[in-house]
């Protein structure tokens, strides 16, 4: 059969396609959140998901943070004898047609203990056991606006954004303002 494939259509159970990966591999002391968070902003800025670095740095920041508490060494100012079984962990981030995956590999074998502000900025998280630990994982998904007529994004609805100002706001200097903008 030499005639096109016409590929099979998508279920929902289906896992989606990596787009691209990026790894990187951290002792488990006191600067690795910060490396981590490095490393994850350069990443997500080259695979423009910019508007997913400020969620992905305090998921990561968690992930890491337990990661270090669990298995390495938190303490700044730790002597040579304290890093003789030093552990690793290894940070992965799967980029996805809608989100990213950041994963966080290490050597404790039980779930992770996220707070509800955590997880409330992921869209899916779990872990899973491995041979050596466990991975912990989220997925980070950007936030979808609704779009002007120009395609700019529309500013989300706030309770109380209509009528007279706040209390306490000064109408001498929000009748300025105006003359000043007005002015432009």
């Amino acid at each position: 059969m030499n005639g096109p494939i016409i590929p099979a259509p998508r279920s929902m159970a289906e896992q989606p396609r990596p787009k691209a990966i990026a790894d990187l591999t951290l002792a488990a002391t006191s600067t690795a959140v910060n490396v981590g968070n490095l490393f994850l902003c350069y990443t997500f800025a080259e695979w423009r998901r910019t508007e997913l670095i400020d969620t992905g740095e305090a998921v990561l920041s968690e992930m890491i943070g337990q990661t270090v508490e669990l298995t390495g060494v938190p303490d700044p100012a730790a002597r040579w004898i304290n890093l003789r079984d030093l552990a690793l962990l290894r940070v992965r981030l799967v980029l996805l047609e809608a989100g990213v995956i950041v994963e966080v590999a290490d050597r404790h074998n039980q779930p992770p203990t996220w707070p509800d502000a955590v997880t409330s900025l992921c869209s899916r998280w779990s872990s899973y056991p491995t041979n050596v630990g466990r991975v912990v994982w989220c997925e980070l998904e950007a936030r979808v606006y609704e779009l002007t007529e120009q395609g700019l994004p529309k500013r989300p609805k706030t309770a109380g954004a209509t009528g007279p100002p706040a209390p306490g706001a000064d109408p001498e200097l929000l009748r300025r303002v105006l003359e000043g903008l007005e002015g432009l």
